[in-house]
Formats: C-alpha cells, structure tokens, sequence
C-alpha cells in the first residue's frame, strides 16, 4: 500500500484516534492539551511507538488540585507524628535565594495546611539562604521540594543547609533534618535515605515507567522502543544534550508533572523536549523552562 493512499491515512487516523480517546478516558486533563496529544502519536513511525505512548501516558501521575491536597494533609500528619512543634520547627522550601521554582511554589499551597494553621503561620521560609538566621542549635528544620527525582538534588540542598549553618556558628550536629515532598520517585528517596540519616517522606511514591512497570520480558522491548523516539529528537537544545536526559535525567523514567507546573527533567524527553531532529521547534505535551 502506497504510504501516501487515502486508504493508509484513514487507517492511521482512526488508530491515533482510538489512542487519543483511551489516554483522555484515562487521564481526563490532556483534554485541554488535544493538540499536543495529537502532535504526539502524528510524531511516531510506528503502531507500537504509539501503543507504548498510550501505555505510558494511561499511567501518568499528573498532581492535580486534589491529589497535591492529599499530599498537604498526609504532610500534616506526618509532621505530627514527628512530634514537631512550631516553637522549634522551621519549614524551609529547598529553593536559591534568587529563584523562583516549585519548592517555593509549592510551599506556599502547604501554607495553610499543617495545623494549628496560626501557630504555624510565620515558620514557613522560601529559600535555604533566608533560613539560616532563623535556624537555632537544637532546632528542627523540615526541608521541602515539591518532587524528588533521583534523591540527587535533595541530598545537595541538605548539604549546602549544613554547610551554611556551620558558617554561622551553628552546631549542625544539634539540628534534626527532615525531607518532605508531594511526590516522588521510589529509587530516588531509596537513594537517598541509603546516604542520609534525615528521615524523607512523600505523599505519592512513583515507580520508573517502563523499567519498574513492566514484565521482564517487556522490559528490553520497551526501552528500545523509547529509544527509538528519542532518536527522532534533535541532539542539543539551548545547552542541553539529549544523552544527559536519555529516558528521563538519569534514566529515571518519570511519568509526573504538576498541574500548570515546570515539568521535572525526569519526565521521558519525548515528552517536553523542544526540538526535533532537523532543529525545528515541535508542539510538546509537557513544557519545560530552564
């Protein structure tokens, strides 16, 4: 049959369709993203390209409205278990004093949420360098990110607040650290609880797409398939190389975006990567900035 035949384009058609309506069945947001879906299965070569695309984004874990309030409220639980107090806590979003990203964003939606709400009104800090005049000996400091990919970044940030702290003559062997997020991925917080006494918690735990959600046998298959998408994205966008975000950064496999969120680098490239192969711009589903 010829590719170009009325006959082979139907066929396609009715096949990206019957794609398009199981993802939106399943994932009811990508609704209002029904151009990039479509852009996204006209992207592939294949029918198991676009089978493994369906899969992977049925599975996707999109923190909606109510999916980041059950993360508030199993955050406020969690720090009452703790037995933190606002008299020596201090919640500090894991953010550079001069950006703006989801730790700080993200803290603000928590703000209102762990109780007593007043008593915990003024122990909320946006950035780690406006903590540390705050920070006491003997105080307890609850560092939050909204996602934790590899456990990397988080085990930086606990780092540097350490490092900091020192530098202002406080003895960091007096303060308890504890991690929260909304989210997370379970190799990642395994990661990092293996490398850091602080104790990590996170509402939503998320397994690798394909690596950690497939069958054995499916593993290989998929993985090559993923691959053979991303060889139809362009090599360098800005000063990014693709092999550093190959399956996601650090082969993470993330399947997770906030709602009108910054999406992770995480996240499988296919999905927010800007540039296709010959450098022009394409219509992604996800967007990332920076």
């Amino acid at each position: 049959m010829n590719s170009n035949s009325p006959l082979r384009n139907k066929v396609s058609e009715e096949i990206n369709f019957n794609f398009i309506v199981e993802v939106i069945d399943a994932q009811p947001w990508i609704q209002n993203f029904e151009d990039e879906l479509i852009t996204l299965f006209e992207f592939c070569d294949n029918h198991d390209q676009k089978k493994l695309l369906c899969e992977l984004l049925k599975r996707f874990f999109y923190l909606n409205d109510i999916k980041e309030r059950e993360a508030c409220l199993a955050l406020n639980s969690k720090i009452n278990e703790w037995k933190l107090s606002p008299e020596n806590t201090w919640i500090v979003a894991v953010a550079n004093k001069s950006e703006v990203d989801g730790s700080s964003a993200g803290l603000q939606k928590l703000k209102n949420k762990i109780k007593p709400i007043e008593e915990w009104h003024n122990r909320y800090i946006a950035n780690i360098p406006s903590a540390i005049d705050h920070i006491k000996n003997g105080d307890n400091v609850v560092l939050f990110d909204d996602f934790i990919g590899t456990g990397g970044k988080i085990e930086r940030k606990e780092k540097w607040l350490k490092k900091l702290l020192s530098e202002n003559g406080i003895d960091v062997n007096t303060i308890n650290i504890f991690i929260t997020g909304f989210a997370g991925m379970q190799f990642g917080l395994k990661a990092f609880s293996e490398k850091s006494e602080s104790l990590i918690y996170v509402k939503h735990v998320l397994l690798k797409g394909i690596s950690e959600s497939f069958s054995l046998t499916q593993i290989e298959y998929y993985i090559d398939i993923m691959l053979s998408l991303e060889n139809k994205l362009g090599k360098r966008y800005k000063n990014k190389s693709l092999p550093d975000y190959s399956l996601g950064f650090n082969r993470s496999e993330t399947l997770y975006c906030g709602a009108n969120d910054n999406c992770p680098n995480n996240v499988f490239p296919v999905l927010w990567w800007p540039i296709i192969k010959n450098d022009a711009r394409h219509c992604t589903l996800l967007t990332r900035a920076g």
